[in-house]
């Protein structure tokens, strides 16, 4: 059951604190060279901590949360940075729009926080239209909240029901349609 499990639910909780540093690093825009040039330490030993094959020393994280502009905390995942949780309420978001080619959409994240991850709600048209295909940037995951639908490519078409999801290169044109009266899909989208 373990190793069904993706990689990073199985991780050694002992990385996160490399996960932190590198995260941290990252949220400010930062190479390791940067990061090195700011704490003074070689960038080997910093790719080291990062992948966590090297423990820092007391100092050495004291340096890293000065350089990084965070507290130690964070560093050990004991603080969470503000920035990095954004909640969408329910009773807040604008009601689905409808658009021209026949889809419902109803966004449930802005798509501004640093992992470019962009949540909806789509409910689809009932028929595939020859003039709209979907393409983009990122990898793009598919959740039957409701319903069943079908979502083709361009040599496929793949059904699911609800509960089923489906993930894909965003670059693959696609398109969904819904089969039953109603059907409802939480699609998120990363781009990187």
């Amino acid at each position: 059951m373990l190793d069904e499990l993706p990689e990073w639910l199985r991780a050694d909780p002992s990385q996160g604190l490399a996960r932190e540093i590198r995260a941290a690093r990252k949220a400010r825009g930062w190479t390791l060279s940067d990061l090195s040039a700011a704490v003074k330490l070689d960038k080997g030993y910093l790719s080291k901590v990062e992948r966590g094959l090297k423990a820092p020393s007391v100092s050495t994280l004291l340096n890293l949360a000065r350089a990084l502009d965070v507290p130690v905390a964070q560093l050990f995942g004991a603080e969470v940075d503000e920035s990095a949780i954004h909640v969408s309420r329910g009773e807040t978001r604008r009601a689905p729009a409808d658009r021209a080619d026949g889809y419902r959409l109803e966004a449930l994240t802005t798509g501004k926080g640093r992992s470019g991850l962009e949540g909806f709600l789509v409910y689809p048209p009932p028929v595939f239209s020859d003039e709209f295909r979907a393409e983009h940037d990122g990898e793009e995951l598919l959740f039957v909240v409701g319903g069943e639908v079908e979502v083709r490519f361009a040599d496929r078409v793949v059904a699911l029901r609800e509960g089923d999801a489906l993930q894909f290169p965003g670059r693959l044109q696609h398109q969904v349609r819904r089969t039953t009266n109603v059907a409802c899909v939480l699609i998120t989208v990363t781009r990187s």
